[in-house]
């Protein structure tokens, strides 16, 4: 039977007869595997009717090869120890490509028409000849995992924009050079790794720092080979930071003469009159500057309205944050800590920020600066306080909250690397998302019953009231969770609102005012 079908197939389709095995071919899925020779003939690999999704090609010798004929349904592209010296151009073309995995060749650089790919989310550049970073993936909009470790450099340091780019990403491996302490910036770290951030003002990004891969060289890290071919970032006469290392290497001059001097002098016998003078002399100088200080960076502390408004805060700070409220003792972190990468997301009162918490991506929810109040920071508590009572693995986890002063109070919350529901609807088509054979649809759905079972179990019952796609989130890994506890309330008298929600799925109790309602309205809106 299985002989017919194959001699069924070559009758249909002869013109992919004359290959090896043949490549294997599973639904969307084509791959075919080589034995490190040229395919006879490239060109016919692929048919004008194709419509693969996942196209692989592993241990094919493509060099020289500039054409596959590529069908353009094609959003993953694997060329996999196919001895490429150079990307295809056609590959730039395909309009659907979103994961393009060249790991294992001999690629020396990437053309600059990546930098126009609007599409590709997922880059994998391990494993090749590069010996310079290539920089063209800083200006892509879409990208969020890039793969190019095993190249032949290390990374030293980066600067602040390219430290936030690689932040951004949700997955991110490269070769890191040995950094323990950084002398022109500070020490920060990528997947673990230390590297350098330099803080410095340039018209444009500086070029990587890297160090040729060599572990037999022990060069300083953050003096790049020359081999390498990287230049190390110049710094502008107009930057302030330039301003203050020259400063600072001045007076570190003006101390070693000065000590020098005194030395001198007290091997003389004459230096007490001289000291008292120069001690007088600093001593003054240092007040000075530390009235100026005040007065530069605290002025509150000696203007009356702003000293005013200043106690109110505290007043009210005091309030929201109490030093014994058991939540805020168990779940505050560390303010500095947290570092906000990149927006991802703003409402009417708020935004999600995508962060980092001691190396780990995080999501950080925050008032928008112009709509802090006191009322705002209370909501924002409350719903804080929500999140933290909460344990579901379909309910998005919540790991702490920080806050300095009123206006700067940050929600930390874990990451979810896919998205919102409503995003990947509008996006794929209901035939790419189908209901039947318990496709992902299904499972999402699923996934949200399990967490609004959870709610409506709790005592009190807790009713989330803005139940939509938008506050669906997905992750590639953990499926979907329910977020965004803004609008949600306990079933007691007094949080039981009217008016809240939106009303595409605002259930009929809520919409004509009734303020006496159960957890029934999120079935409605499910």
């Amino acid at each position: 039977m299985w002989g017919l079908l194959v001699l069924a197939t070559m009758a249909v389709a002869p013109t992919r007869a004359f290959f090896f095995d043949g490549p294997k071919i599973h639904g969307d899925s084509y791959s075919y595997k080589g034995n490190d020779d040229a395919p006879d003939h490239p060109e016919s690999l692929f048919q004008p009717d194709d419509t693969f999704t996942d196209i692989t090609l592993e241990n094919w010798n493509l060099d020289g090869i500039t054409k596959l004929n590529l069908p353009h349904s094609v959003e993953k592209l694997t060329l996999f120890k196919c001895n490429l010296g150079a990307i295809p151009d056609e590959v730039w073309a395909l309009e659907n490509l979103q994961e393009l995995h060249l790991a294992e060749n001999r690629l020396e650089a990437i053309d600059g028409a990546f930098a126009a790919s609007a599409t590709i989310t997922k880059f994998d550049l391990s494993a090749n000849a590069l010996t310079t970073f290539p920089n063209a993936v800083f200006v892509s909009s879409q990208l969020d995992s890039f793969h190019i470790s095993g190249n032949g450099f290390e990374i030293a340091a980066v600067s602040t924009g390219q430290y936030d780019f690689f932040a951004g990403l949700s997955d991110f491996q490269a070769g890191f050079a040995d950094v323990s302490s950084c002398a022109t910036g500070s020490l920060v770290y990528l997947q673990g790794k230390g590297v350098c951030r330099l803080d410095i003002a340039t018209a444009e990004d500086p070029a990587i720092v890297m160090r040729d891969h060599d572990p037999d060289k022990n060069e300083d890290p953050l003096t790049p080979m020359a081999t390498v071919g990287v230049i190390i970032p110049t710094l502008p006469g107009s930057s302030n930071n330039t301003k203050k290392y020259i400063i600072a290497a001045i007076v570190v001059l003006v101390v070693v003469g000065v000590i020098i001097g005194v030395i001198a002098l007290i091997s003389l016998g004459i230096v007490g009159g001289i000291a008292r003078a120069v001690y007088d002399y600093i001593s003054s100088w240092r007040q000075k500057r530390h009235r100026e200080g005040l007065h530069e960076e605290t002025p509150l502390f000696f203007d009356q309205a702003a000293r005013a408004s200043y106690q109110k805060e505290m007043e009210a700070v005091d309030r929201l944050f109490p030093s014994n409220d058991p939540v805020l003792v168990t779940w505050r972190v560390d303010y500095d800590s947290v570092t906000l990468v990149k927006k991802i997301a703003q409402g009417a009162f708020g935004e999600v920020w995508v962060g980092q918490y001691h190396n780990t991506r995080v999501a950080v929810k925050r008032l928008l600066q112009d709509q802090v109040s006191l009322a705002a920071s209370e909501d924002f508590l409350r719903e804080v306080k929500l999140m933290a009572w909460m344990e579901h693995p379909k309910i998005v986890q919540f790991v702490g909250v920080a806050w300095t002063k009123l206006v700067d109070m940050l929600a930390v919350i874990e990451y979810m690397d896919g998205g919102d529901l409503r995003t990947l609807l509008n996006k794929k088509s209901p035939k790419r998302l189908p209901w039947e054979g318990g496709g992902l649809k299904l499972q999402y759905a699923r996934d949200v019953i399990d967490a609004i079972v959870y709610l409506h179990s709790l005592s009190p019952v807790i009713i989330h009231r803005d139940l939509k796609s938008r506050n669906i989130l997905l992750d590639s890994k953990k499926g979907a969770k329910l977020g965004d506890f803004g609008v949600s309330a306990t079933k007691r008298p007094n949080d039981m609102t009217a008016g809240v929600g939106t009303a595409r799925w605002l259930a009929p109790e809520i919409a004509r005012g009734e303020e006496m309602y159960t957890e029934a309205v999120d079935i409605y809106s499910f």
